[in-house]
């Protein structure tokens, strides 16, 4: 067909069901021309916009968009970066290390050198999220990248590929290369280094207004566009350097800058950032807020939820007038709406169940010392340990937790006993059993009493939950002989030492193997005494599942012994894959990961 002659096009992709479907819609819009799924276009548009995509759904405006528009790689440059060769053996969760060996604040190439640390944030790109997040990664960049760059197959060629260092470290745009959903971009500060799959855009020139492109990337215009540039999934740079920028006399920066305030304020509310500082929940203990709280941890999820939803709102509310904005000066009017979807606002509303969780994983990291009442944000993660930072709340003396069925002992190696105080500490003593009652109801354990219904949740479900929150790389081990919960105890990756297990044995297992002794007696003489037939079987049920524990436990103890004799060195530098593996020694001492 002549370049500046007109096409038909029939748009069947909108519609389901197989080919009897499309074709009934094509004798359709032979019979009503005026059918809105029938277009009319002049061939040469199509050369107007970069690469030709035979876009025959564009509108005049949107043509002329890219006509008047100024290239995106006329005012940014985007980029690719580095490629590993075995993210396996470079890249970290930045959790799994010991946080002293990361550096967070390197801005260029010498500045890392100079800081002698061995791993440092990486953008890998991550799931749909807009304005900021995705802090997940670390690399390993030791002295400038040495291991990286000298990676290579057993025939000497390089296995890694280090693109466009001169940008490492510096601030950008990013967004990640599979876009099977909509595009979202975000703000990435200083400090980190980026890969093939979180492409990057960086600055021109010094006076580029990074964040207000920004604003124009997160708003509708833009994946609307996209799709055309690149129907697939896959939204390369050079899709990226094509997209058509139209200067607008409207600031919007005021705007964006708000929208990366709220986003990252909520990426850091939880305890996987790792600009965590304090849980939301407890935000009263430094806010003065006492008295809306009244020491009741309800309140203070209900202060925490309107919290949430205002910023939801207000996130929400910013993304709209940023539609209105761009949609109005792109001339898209007739084509898109301002209006935004609850599930494209990347901020979390409050969610009871997950957010009373979220607590009890922080009261974990409380026993351990990684975090502190007194203390904002990482207390220990590695490195040396301070007992001054802990003075509300000490944290256990061993890197021991038991997560017994019932209670055995009066100290802190009993989860209850360990978890009454914190509530003490952070509610008011006499706040304690309201608040055990709520906790009970939100995370819905069956049991005949508050205390028994949050222990089933910790022996039951406490580390599944803990292995899904950290991608499956658990800084929380769990013990476990088996089946009967025999023994179930938590201990803290950072805080391991070679004598962990051997003190296991000895100030765990074998005072819960003589606990388990006494209750087996006692349940023998009550079975004896109890003339009710049916309390006689509940006793005579307990009496059974307490013989079981212990069986399983002294089944157990050999096989922690043969370990315990190794004295197993773990290196944080290894991940938490390489490690675990190492500690299980092929006998299954931890749970499964």
């Amino acid at each position: 067909m002549p370049n500046g002659s007109n096409g038909t096009y029939i748009k069947l992709s909108a519609f389901k069901g197989g080919m009897n479907v499309q074709r009934d819609k094509v004798l359709e819009a032979i019979a009503n021309p005026d059918i809105d799924y029938l277009y009319r276009t002049n061939q040469a548009n199509f050369k107007k916009i970069p690469g030709s995509p035979i876009a025959y759904w564009a509108s005049k405006n949107l043509i002329h968009d890219f006509e008047v528009g100024k290239r995106m790689e006329n005012i940014v440059v985007p980029k690719v970066g580095l490629q590993t060769g075995d993210n396996k053996i470079f890249l970290r969760f930045w959790y799994e290390v010991g946080n002293q060996n990361i550096c967070y604040s390197a801005n260029t190439i010498s500045e890392s050198t100079l800081s002698g640390k061995r791993w440092f944030p990486y953008n890998k790109g991550g799931s749909y999220r807009k304005w900021f997040g995705n802090y997940d990664y670390v690399v390993n960049w030791q002295d400038n990248g040495k291991m990286i760059k000298e990676f290579t197959w057993e025939n000497g060629n390089a296995r890694s590929v280090v693109r466009n260092p001169r940008f490492y470290f510096q601030e950008s745009i990013t967004w990640s290369d599979i876009t099977s959903g909509d595009f979202s971009a975000r703000y990435r500060t200083p400090g980190s280094i980026f890969d093939v799959v979180g492409k990057s855009a960086f600055k021109l020139e010094k006076q580029t207004d990074l964040l207000s492109l920004l604003g124009l990337l997160n708003a509708k215009v833009t994946n609307y566009i996209f799709k055309i540039l690149n129907p697939t999934i896959h939204l390369q740079t050079g899709n990226f350097a094509n997209f058509p920028v139209i200067n607008s006399k409207i600031s919007v920066y005021k705007q964006v800058q708000v929208a990366i305030e709220i986003t990252q304020n909520d990426w850091n509310s939880f305890e996987e950032s790792w600009d965590f500082i304090r849980h939301p929940l407890l935000s009263h203990i430094a806010d003065d807020k006492q008295t809306e709280v009244g020491g009741r941890l309800e309140n203070a999820f209900a202060i925490w939820k309107t919290e949430a939803q205002e910023r939801f709102d207000q996130l929400k509310a910013n993304e709209e007038e940023l539609n209105r904005i761009f949609i109005d000066l792109y001339g898209l009017n007739d084509e898109l709406t301002p209006e935004v979807e609850d599930k494209e606002v990347s901020v979390r509303r409050a969610d009871e169940e997950r957010d009373i969780k979220s607590l009890l994983s922080y009261f974990i990291g409380l026993v351990f010392g990684r975090y502190s009442l007194d203390t904002l944000g990482l207390a220990y993660a590695g490195g040396e340990w301070n007992t001054d930072k802990y003075q509300k709340f000490v944290p256990n003396k061993d890197n021991l937790l038991l997560l017994n069925d019932d209670r055995y002992f009066d100290d802190d190696r009993d989860i209850m006993n360990r978890f009454r105080t914190f509530l003490a500490v952070t509610f008011g003593e006499e706040h304690v059993q309201e608040n055990m009652d709520y906790i009970a109801h939100v995370i819905g354990k069956k049991a005949d009493n508050s205390e028994q219904a949050i222990r089933k949740y910790f022996v039951d479900d406490f580390f599944k939950d803990h292995k899904k929150g950290y991608q499956k790389r658990p800084i929380y081990w769990e013990f476990n002989s088996g089946k009967q919960n025999g023994l179930k105890a938590l201990m803290y990756l950072h805080r391991y030492d070679e004598g962990e297990l051997a003190m296991m044995r000895t100030d765990y297992m074998y005072p819960l193997q003589s606990r388990y002794e006494e209750r087996i007696e006692k349940l023998q003489q009550w079975v004896q005494d109890e003339s009710v037939t049916k309390t006689k079987k509940q006793l005579e049920k307990k009496l059974k599942h307490v013989t079981q524990q212990l069986k399983e436990l002294k089944q157990y103890d050999p096989i922690v012994r043969h370990v315990a004799d190794q004295r197993i060195n773990l290196d944080l530098d290894d991940g938490v894959l390489v490690n675990y593996e190492k500690l299980q020694d092929g006998n299954k001492i931890l749970s499964k990961l």
